[in-house]
């Protein structure tokens, strides 16, 4: 990994996820690019002829977004010393256009390798599990991102629980969280959910083969006999275990959908201070 990348609106909850980027970006070596969007509004003139009128508008809307810009960037700095991390190597970035256009133009310019967003801001989806910025990143962009809740403070991440279904698609992810793991000294936990066509025995075979194929990683297998459903169970293994990171694979099933609509309804209550980690699967 050489670059994060974090989209911000300098809300309550991005400053949230800013300084869990950078305290991750400090952990990891990692520099850190923060970028701030904005939309030029679509407008009509009242009166013909006076295109000039309309000019004038949207300069005045560009000059207005980029002085709240220029006033934000010193606040994170300052919020940054105020914790003691480092801030010089920040690169900031204040792009026109939507959250996803911008990531997508970025990812393309730099080299990043990991998208960190808050997962609610100031456009009021505080009730949310993840603000449809966010949302829109996951469905779009191929890079992991890691969603910050609002509550969320950094920690040292000790332990990572990381869902799985032991398919062949899961361990290009399982090996980038292995990454970050050995740099973090962290322990992950395989998870897996058992359900009715779940055979003990295959399961047990499933975790020695990755026990063998991943032996220099500090990996522990967990077989959860499920509750209510696969999210109440990981839910109170979240919980009950004290993990300080979920790694799931967005697979092209429901799995993520339910997850998001557990969490709005909120049964994933974990998730006010647990941070997610969200994979692509490799098609």
């Amino acid at each position: 990994m050489k670059n994060i990348l974090l989209p911000t609106d300098f809300s309550e909850t991005a400053n949230t996820a800013f300084l869990y980027a950078l305290n991750l970006a400090h952990q990891l070596k990692l520099r850190l690019f923060v970028v701030n969007t904005y939309i030029t509004p679509i407008l009509s003139a009242s009166h013909a002829g006076q295109p000039e009128m309309l000019a004038e508008v949207y300069q005045q809307v560009e000059t207005s977004r980029l002085e709240f810009f220029k006033n934000q960037v010193p606040l994170l700095r300052a919020l940054a010393e105020k914790q003691g991390l480092p801030h010089e190597q920040i690169v900031f970035f204040f792009e026109e256009g939507t959250v996803l256009s911008s990531v997508k133009k970025l990812i393309a310019e730099e080299e990043i390798d990991l998208i960190i967003m808050g997962t609610n801001g100031a456009s009021g989806f505080q009730k949310s599990f993840i603000g449809t910025n966010t949302v829109a990143v996951i469905n779009n962009v191929k890079l992991p991102v890691l969603a910050i809740p609002g509550h969320a403070k950094y920690q040292p991440i000790k332990n990572i629980a990381f869902t799985t279904l032991f398919r062949d698609k899961d361990e290009p992810a399982l090996q980038e969280v292995i990454s970050i793991a050995e740099a973090l000294k962290s322990k992950i936990y395989c998870v897996n959910v058992m359900g009715n066509i779940n055979a003990p025995g295959d399961l047990l075979y499933y975790g020695e083969t990755w026990s063998r194929k991943f032996k220099s990683a500090d990996l522990d297998f967990v077989f959860l006999e499920k509750r209510q459903s696969v999210e109440d169970t990981i839910h109170a293994f979240i919980r009950e275990n004290n993990m300080d990171l979920l790694a799931i694979v967005k697979r092209n099933r429901s799995f993520f959908d339910r997850l998001i609509n557990a969490s709005l309804s909120n049964k994933f209550a974990f998730h006010a201070e647990t941070p997610i980690l969200v994979f692509h699967e490799d098609n």
